[in-house]
């Protein structure tokens, strides 16, 4: 008697699923990989990393120029102040403050002497009145106008301190009366002031042909110097301009 053959099926807990069948197709064991296009975003090319080397270069140069420029800004450079007289080819600047503005640069021509908002250029040759303005306006400035007590005293301290003989010395300023007699007024239109007037004792003469001031300097001068004389005579001269700021 033949003998008969028993199957038994047997589950095993836990165990993974059967792979799906698929007709003709053999699943990888590993998965695939990325596709080109993807991997292109990944790598950049060669145009992008130009483009991006040529924007930081660019900036670099942005940030040095802005750099000089606050550079120059802070050294307080008078080249751009085209205001003062042409023919001077120097300027010289002093750093004085300013309650609403800071840090200031006063700047005057190099040669001329610099008080409070104002330059002062004093003559070492000699002119008549005439030809005195005429000089002075040449290099944007006019005679002195002389408005307070404290520029008649820096004026003749300078002058005492830097004449070394100094016996009789005149100095045109910028006011005359020629237009009329007695009727005395400023180069610059500013109102004559009789009361504040510095004229040395018996001054002005008021004389027909004294018709041009001076400042009178000598050895033992004092604040009350200025003196009218024929605007024909032939002696030095101040000039004065407004001193650039910024």
């Amino acid at each position: 008697m033949a003998s008969e053959v028993t199957y038994a099926e047997v589950k095993f807990k836990n165990a993974p699923p059967p792979p799906a069948e698929t007709k003709g197709v053999s699943l990888p064991l590993v998965p695939p990989e990325r596709s080109t296009a993807q991997s292109a975003l990944q790598k950049p090319t060669w145009r992008f990393l130009w483009l991006v080397s040529a924007l930081l270069l660019l900036l670099c140069v942005s940030l040095l120029i802005a750099l000089i420029v606050t550079l120059l800004k802070g050294t307080g450079g008078c080249e751009e102040h085209k205001a003062l007289p042409q023919s001077s080819a120097e300027w010289h600047c002093v750093l004085g403050r300013a309650e609403e503005k800071g840090q200031v640069w006063t700047c005057c021509p190099m040669g001329w002497k610099h008080f409070q908002s104002s330059c002062y250029y004093f003559s070492i040759d000699t002119m008549n009145w005439g030809d005195s303005e005429i000089n002075c306006t040449g290099m944007s400035s006019h005679l002195v106008v002389i408005n307070t007590g404290t520029e008649q005293d820096f004026i003749l301290n300078w002058i005492k301190r830097t004449v070394t003989s100094l016996q009789q010395k005149n100095y045109y300023i910028g006011l005359t009366d020629q237009a009329q007699e007695g009727q005395w007024h400023w180069v610059d239109q500013t109102p004559y002031n009789e009361t504040a007037a510095l004229w040395r004792q018996d001054e002005p003469s008021n004389s027909n042909m004294e018709n041009c001031a001076v400042m009178h300097i000598e050895t033992n001068a004092n604040r009350k110097n200025w003196n009218d004389i024929p605007c024909s005579t032939e002696v030095h001269r101040i000039c004065e301009t407004a001193a650039t700021s910024f």
